[in-house]
């Protein structure tokens, strides 16, 4: 799993491409945009992809939008089916409901992490290439196994008291699917499975700043790339697989 960092604009989604080009040329590669502006739909948008390269683009805000409104919808269920004998239910109501209030920082990205997870432990795929958010966020995804966890605990803790009536493929079944990625992920990160390739245009002092960041963290770094001035749009696949 390479992810490809840096602030915005500096050429992260046209490195990350730039590579999975290459490598889809021997190996099978998925490229996965994290970036809410998903900037690759653009890349791909008049070529045709070649056979051993398949992407992407995650949106990540819908998601949690969805998860938001799942959670009323499961509790509210839950209320009318134990009421009025269930007086914990109004409790818990309102503790889901806070809970959703003091997300930690990033938590929509907390589904990027569900998906990156399952492509780390997909063998159909050779590589997973990762174009990430501007470094803020980025970080943030990368610090969410350790931010999140114990809010995701929080949350299944409460529902376990209605198993019984949280059906399969809903919220129950989400958060436990969201525990064991962030538990994955966490181990996939600081193995040698993964790295970050640094990208900028030269900004040293933002450079350095990423660089530490993720040394602080212990996330392998693969190298950094420096982009000159990139080609004026439009551009083509064969021009942007000669850039890696």
């Amino acid at each position: 799993m390479i992810f490809f960092a840096g602030k915005g604009g500096v050429g992260k989604t046209t490195s990350a491409t730039s590579l999975a080009l290459k490598l889809a040329q021997k190996q099978r590669v998925h490229l996965i945009s994290v970036d809410p502006a998903h900037t690759l739909r653009d890349v791909f948008a008049h070529e045709k992809l070649p056979p051993n390269l398949s992407i992407e683009m995650i949106d990540t805000r819908a998601k949690w939008r969805e998860f938001r409104e799942t959670v009323g919808a499961e509790i509210e269920r839950a209320m009318n089916a134990l009421a009025p004998k269930g007086l914990t239910v109004a409790y818990d109501t309102d503790a889901m409901q806070k809970l959703v209030e003091i997300a930690p920082p990033g938590a929509d990205e907390l589904f990027a992490v569900i998906r990156l997870a399952d492509l780390a432990n997909d063998d159909s795929i050779d590589t997973v290439i990762v174009d990430t958010a501007p470094v803020g966020h980025f970080l943030r995804l990368l610090d969410l196994p350790r931010t999140a966890g114990e809010w995701v605990r929080e949350f299944m803790r409460i529902l376990l008291r209605y198993k019984e009536l949280i059906p399969a493929g809903t919220l129950g079944e989400e958060l436990i699917r969201a525990s064991r990625a962030l538990h994955s992920l966490e181990e996939t990160l600081h193995s040698e499975r993964a790295s970050v390739i640094v990208v900028t245009r030269r900004d040293t002092e933002e450079t350095e700043h990423l660089v530490e960041e993720l040394k602080r963290r212990g996330i392998p770094i693969g190298g950094v790339k420096v982009i000159d001035p990139l080609p004026e749009p439009p551009i083509t696949l064969d021009e942007i697989a000669s850039l890696s």
